[in-house]
């Protein structure tokens, strides 16, 4: 979506948490507008996905509960091209299938490049947060 009246720092911020919002909600039409014709995906079990397998996934969420919560979000964004890292909390229920109830909390790295006035997601990797494992 193209905000002339708004710089690419307040863009950026509404693409990324329309992005979410649209893949909690299986809404592809949206997911389509804001996915780089280059996309490529890296889920939480370590799949890639193309721009198309990956739509076909997302369009197998609609009609699920599932909520999704930004938090510890950080951007850089370097000319063209913005690296968003933070972590997703995800719950609501239909988060890994239809019938799953249980949360997931994930970290995550997202590029997306600035292209004909607005903002494209690029490519994304998710690793699951693992609260069990710390470093010391």
């Amino acid at each position: 979506m193209n905000h002339p009246s708004i710089d690419r720092t307040e863009a950026l911020d509404l693409a990324v948490k329309r992005f979410a919002e649209a893949w909690a909600h299986g809404d592809v039409a949206s997911l389509q507008e804001l996915l780089s014709p280059t996309y490529s995906h890296h889920d939480v079990a370590g799949d890639r996905q193309d721009r198309q397998a990956w739509l076909d996934y997302a369009a197998k969420r609609a009609g699920r509960a599932t909520q999704i919560e930004l938090r510890s979000v950080e951007v850089r964004i370097l000319g063209d091209v913005a690296i968003v890292t933070g972590i997703h909390d995800i719950k609501g229920g239909g988060v890994r299938s239809a019938t799953d109830q249980r949360g997931l909390s994930l970290t995550f790295t997202a590029v997306w490049v600035w292209r004909d006035g607005r903002w494209l997601r690029e490519a994304f990797q998710a690793t699951p947060i693992d609260e069990s494992v710390a470093y010391s």
